[in-house]
């Protein structure tokens, strides 16, 4: 089956089951692993064109999150064979994972890889049980203005060990105000802009007017992590707990 993957995580879920030769082409943002660069890349991840899609003769598309639901419509309403995932729970991203197997007859591959994120999360959260207390945690998603985490990455800070900043679980993200993260008071601050990567400027939170009144900023407790580690509803949510878990433990001990 000839599949058009128009999400960086469904791409990596993909690669993951081994199933990486039956992707066609991909959006702009696949990035991960090195090898899925390779493949043909459709721009403007929400407006992709049908046209140039359907150049790609695809039997099968897939799109994720709430920011392709208009894309998805548009697809269906071609006639285009279209699965749209929106997991925001990490029992939700199991099951998408199992929704893939089970549509390209990869049942196996799927359960393999659920249960070895699985054992990777547990592994987690047995080392997190373990720290002398819970830090507070704001997530930061977007620069343009103060936007907090959304719920769907509630669960990897709490296997980690951490408490955030208070939003609904599996919600959607929401700007939020300066006093609002005061009030909070968070132990530390993550910077996770999306499409940001790695090579976020934290001054460029830091130096907000009022900003440098947190605590957290003041005890230079401000890490940076990929957004792909956090935002991406696939296997590497794995890598972004254990990343804030060891954040957390080497800011308490």
């Amino acid at each position: 089956m000839r599949v058009a993957s128009l999400s960086p995580a469904v791409t990596e879920i993909f690669f993951s089951l081994g199933l990486q030769k039956r992707i066609v082409c991909t959006d702009q943002f696949s990035d991960f692993p090195e090898e899925a660069k390779k493949l043909p890349h459709l721009r403007d991840h929400q407006k992709i064109s049908v046209e140039e899609l359907l150049q790609q003769k695809p039997e099968l598309v897939f799109t994720s999150t709430v920011i392709q639901e208009g894309l998805s419509k548009k697809l269906k309403a071609a006639d285009v064979s279209c699965i749209h995932l929106d997991p925001r729970t990490v029992h939700a991203i199991y099951e998408s994972i199992r929704q893939i197997g089970m549509l390209l007859r990869a049942d196996r591959a799927a359960e393999k890889l659920v249960l070895s994120m699985q054992q990777g999360f547990n592994a987690v959260k047995k080392k997190s049980a373990l720290l002398p207390s819970r830090p507070r945690v704001y997530v930061e998603e977007w620069p343009a203005i103060a936007d907090a985490q959304s719920g769907r990455l509630r669960p990897p800070m709490v296997i980690a060990g951490c408490d955030p900043f208070p939003i609904a679980a599996g919600a959607l993200r929401r700007a939020v105000t300066l006093e609002e993260v005061l009030a909070f008071d968070p132990d530390m601050i993550v910077i996770s802009w999306c499409g940001a990567g790695a090579i976020a400027d934290p001054s460029l939170l830091t130096g907000r007017e009022g900003w440098g009144d947190l605590r957290a900023v003041q005890e230079r407790h401000v890490r940076v992590l990929d957004d792909s580690l956090l935002n991406r509803p696939g296997p590497r949510l794995v890598d972004g707990a254990q990343r804030i878990y060891a954040w957390a433990f080497e800011m308490l001990h």
